[in-house]
C-alpha cells in the first residue's frame, strides 16, 4: 500500500514530539502507573482500543511493545497510534486510577464520672429524706452528699427503728428507744447514735468518703431526751473509730469545721478537724448517770460555703 506523504510527515512529526515530550518529562499522568495498563491492552489492544485498531498497527504494535514508551508515559505511544487513523488516540489516556474511599473512625463515646460519692442521684435545693430513708442534700462546690440514714447504739440501749427502709411518706428520721446508763459499771459505754451517709448511690451497699469544701455545717433537729446534750459527729470510717465532734444544746446548731475535734467529750480534746475524708454526718446522744428516755429527731443538715 502507498501512503500518502503528507501522513508520513504527520506521523513522524507526532512521533517527535511524543519522544520530546517523553524525554523532558512533561507527560505527567505516565507517573501513575497507567501506562502500564497500555502494555496489558490499551495501547497494544488494537482489536479494542480506540486508535489502537488500525488495520496497520504502527502505532500500537511499535511505539507501545517494541520500545517499552507506552510503560513509561501513559497513553504515549497508544496515543500516535491513535492519532494516525483517528487523531484522538494521544489525548485518550490509558485509563484512570480511582482514589480510594474514604474511612472514618467513629470516636467513643463519652464517660462522665459523678461528685460526691453519688453516680446516679441528684440533688434538689434542700435537705431530703426519700420513703427508704436515702437522704440528699446538695453539698459546696456543686457536690451532693447522698446516703441512707440509719441510727443505733451500744448493747445495753434500746433504739428504735433500727432502719428507715420502710420510713414512707413523710419520712421524720427519729429515733426513740431507752438509752444505757454511762457510768464506771458499764465503762461509760451508754451511747446513741442517729445520721446518714453521705457518700452512697442508692443502689449500692458501698459507702465512699467525700472531702467537705465548705467552711461548717448547720444541724437542726428536735431533742426530747434525758439527757440535754447532742454531739454533731463527723465520721471518718463506719465504725466511728476516727471521729469529730462537737457538743450542741440549741437548735440549729450552726458548727465551723474547725470547732470539730476528736474526743470532744474529754476535758482536753484532740485533734481539730482539718477536713479530711469523711463517710457520714450523726448526731450523738450520750448517756448519763442512770438509764433514760431518748427521743431525737433530725431535721436538716446543711453545708455552709
Amino acid at each position: 500500500m502507498k501512503l500518502h506523504s503528507g501522513l508520513v510527515i504527520v506521523g513522524l512529526l507526532s512521533l517527535g514530539l511524543l519522544s520530546y515530550s517523553c524525554a523532558n518529562g512533561d507527560t505527567v499522568s505516565g507517573s501513575t502507573g497507567s501506562g502500564g495498563s497500555n502494555s496489558t491492552g490499551t495501547g497494544g489492544s488494537n482489536s479494542t482500543g480506540t486508535g489502537g485498531s488500525s488495520s496497520t498497527g504502527t502505532g500500537g504494535s511499535h511505539t507501545g511493545g517494541s520500545t517499552g514508551t507506552g510503560g513509561s508515559h501513559t497513553g504515549g505511544s497508544t496515543g500516535t497510534g491513535g492519532s494516525v487513523s483517528t487523531g484522538t488516540g494521544g489525548s485518550h489516556t490509558g485509563g484512570s486510577t480511582g482514589t480510594g474511599g474514604i474511612v472514618t473512625t467513629g470516636t467513643g463515646g463519652s464517660t462522665t464520672t459523678g461528685t460526691g460519692g453519688s453516680t446516679s442521684v441528684s440533688c434538689g435545693s434542700a435537705f431530703e429524706v426519700g420513703i427508704n430513708g436515702f437522704v440528699t442534700m446538695p453539698a459546696v462546690g456543686g457536690g451532693c452528699w447522698t446516703g441512707f440514714a440509719s441510727d443505733g447504739g451500744d448493747a445495753g440501749s434500746t433504739i428504735m427503728p433500727g432502719s428507715f427502709s420502710t420510713c414512707g411518706s413523710p419520712c421524720m428520721l427519729t429515733m426513740t428507744g431507752t438509752l444505757n446508763a454511762s457510768n464506771m459499771a458499764n465503762s461509760y459505754a451508754g451511747y446513741s447514735y442517729l445520721g446518714f451517709n453521705i457518700g452512697q448511690d442508692s443502689g449500692g451497699a458501698a459507702v465512699a468518703a467525700v472531702t467537705p469544701k465548705g467552711s461548717g455545717v448547720t444541724v437542726t433537729f428536735t431533742n426530747t431526751s434525758s439527757a440535754p446534750t447532742v454531739r454533731v459527729a463527723l465520721n471518718a470510717d463506719s465504725t466511728g473509730t476516727t471521729s469529730w465532734c462537737a457538743a450542741v444544746t440549741t437548735s440549729p446548731a450552726t458548727v465551723a469545721y474547725t470547732a470539730f475535734t476528736q474526743q470532744c467529750y474529754n476535758a482536753t480534746p484532740g485533734a481539730a478537724y482539718a477536713k479530711q475524708p469523711i463517710v457520714s454526718v450523726q448526731l450523738s446522744v450520750p448517756g448519763g448517770a442512770t438509764s433514760g428516755p431518748v427521743n431525737v429527731t433530725l431535721v436538716s443538715v446543711k453545708e455552709n460555703p
